[in-house]
């Protein structure tokens, strides 16, 4: 998608202007109240707008309610124009507007920034699709914080098309590059889904964060890239919805290989390269939280993560069994005695020496570790790719099963799965779909299936006799 270079200042018409003018006396000097709304993002008054005189060095600033007054005026017609960083940012500005001063204090304006419709069809005329948004992105250097040009910066999100009784996803991306002020511009940007954008400098870092226009034809996004690989640190909390800490959940920096686990308390640290980062936090019972930040080097980022809750509690119930080893209960024993697939049992784990949870495949025959940044990414066999991308190159992903449930890995998440291999009891791998338990054979599983069973998924205690 070709993009203006630099970005132009487009020039909002037709603007919904109020003007009431009370006749007075032609003597005297007049006073101007007026008030500025945004229309464009907040759809509230808009603080902090200068509101100027041409060709005069008068000026007043709107207050937190949107309010202006401009004193001490000779009656007489005049023209005025306001600005904001926030129009300065996305590359919009108003027109001016003429308006009659009498004497006294009964003059008053009403002064407005575009709609988000009329910023959509302005900066993005060429955009033949209805119901369509548009992000103007400006990007700044995370060390100094001066405009970087010549950076690409993409949106990506997923679409689901329905046919044939069946539901494909596919992963979609719009991309430019930003100008010499720093701005990029991205059209044709769906307004229901939260969208993520990628931004990487030339030699420099990815930073990322995610913008959910909701239902909206317009946003702005600050997006700070580093250049140079700096390090910043990140400190913080993983909290439920209620307020109480979630200890020992696990704490991933997206499109980076910075991973933590939380104290006791909840608490983590975390070093990374400085930008904009999205942190995710994910615990057993809890649904995936996500913050957003930007680090930086001078000083660590405080960022508290909330976690959804997704566990019913229910009331005890007493079961009287006998007790069965977890991996034989799961069927991981037994199966392990077939030649369908290769199995990975506690010993071999504790024997490889592995760290990182991918590490483990390295024992695995004919299974590829393709690199993706500063980590790794498992392919069990090549084939027609469900990611197709210039950096991941028609990767065809896996699907894992973390204790028997299905675990997504979508592209623009966390690439790699959170558990680290002292967790893990066994892993079973299936290169094709056919191999794996029926169980665990899902449409969409053609580059193969990997089962992981973890001591999370054992019983605390045996069951009572």
């Amino acid at each position: 998608m070709a993009v203006p270079n630099p970005l132009r200042l487009i020039l909002i018409a037709g603007l919904s202007l109020g003007c009431a003018v009370r006749a007075a006396a032609a003597q005297g000097s007049g006073v101007l109240h007026g008030v500025v709304f945004d229309s464009l993002i907040t759809s509230a008054p808009l603080e902090g707008a200068e509101i100027w005189i041409e060709s005069t060095n008068l000026m007043a600033r709107s207050d937190a309610a949107g309010r202006f007054a401009l004193t001490a005026l000779a009656p007489g017609r005049y023209v005025l124009t306001f600005y904001h960083p926030m129009l300065d940012s996305a590359g919009l500005s108003v027109p001016p507007v003429a308006v009659e001063v009498v004497a006294g204090d009964g003059n008053t304006i009403a002064l407005a920034t575009p709609s988000p419709a009329q910023a959509h069809r302005l900066l993005c005329p060429q955009d033949p699709l209805r119901q369509t948004g548009t992000v103007v992105g400006v990007v700044h250097n995370a060390a100094d914080g001066k405009p970087m040009a010549a950076a690409t910066i993409s949106a990506h999100w997923t679409s689901y098309d329905i046919g044939n009784g069946a539901v494909r996803s596919a992963q979609r991306s719009v991309a430019a590059k930003s100008d010499g002020s720093g701005h990029v511009l991205l059209c044709g940007l769906p307004t229901d889904v939260a969208l993520v954008l990628r931004g990487q400098g030339e030699g420099g870092s990815a930073g990322m964060l995610v913008i959910d226009l909701a239902g909206r034809a317009f946003a702005r996004a600050d997006l700070a890239l580093a250049l140079s690989p700096v390090t910043g640190s990140v400190n913080g909390v993983v909290r439920n919805r209620n307020g109480s800490l979630v200890p020992g959940a696990t704490i991933v920096v997206v499109g980076t290989d910075a991973s933590a686990r939380a104290d006791q308390f909840g608490r983590f640290s975390l070093a990374v390269t400085v930008g904009s980062r999205i942190l995710e936090a994910r615990a057993v019972g809890y649904q995936i939280g996500r913050a957003q930040t930007t680090v930086r080097e001078a000083a660590g980022q405080q960022v508290d993560i909330i976690v959804g809750d997704s566990v019913t509690v229910l009331e005890p119930v007493t079961v009287e069994a006998e007790y069965e080893p977890y991996l034989k209960h799961v069927g991981f024993t037994q199966r392990s005695h077939t030649a369908q697939g290769h199995f990975l049992d506690t010993a071999a784990i504790a024997r490889s020496g592995a760290l990182r949870f991918e590490e483990l495949f390295r024992m695995v025959p004919g299974v590829q570790l393709r690199p993706s940044g500063t980590g790794m990414l498992v392919e069990l066999q090549r084939g027609q790719g469900e990611i197709n991308s210039p950096s991941l190159g028609n990767y065809c992903p896996p699907m894992y099963f973390i204790d028997g449930v299905y675990y997504p890995l979508p592209p623009l998440q966390t690439q790699s799965v959170p558990v680290v291999p002292s967790e893990i009891l066994g892993i079973e791998v299936y290169s094709n779909l056919f191999g794996a338990p029926p169980q665990f054979q899902r449409r969409g599983s053609g580059c193969g299936v990997i089962l992981i069973w973890t001591k999370r998924g054992t019983p605390k205690r045996k069951a009572s006799q």
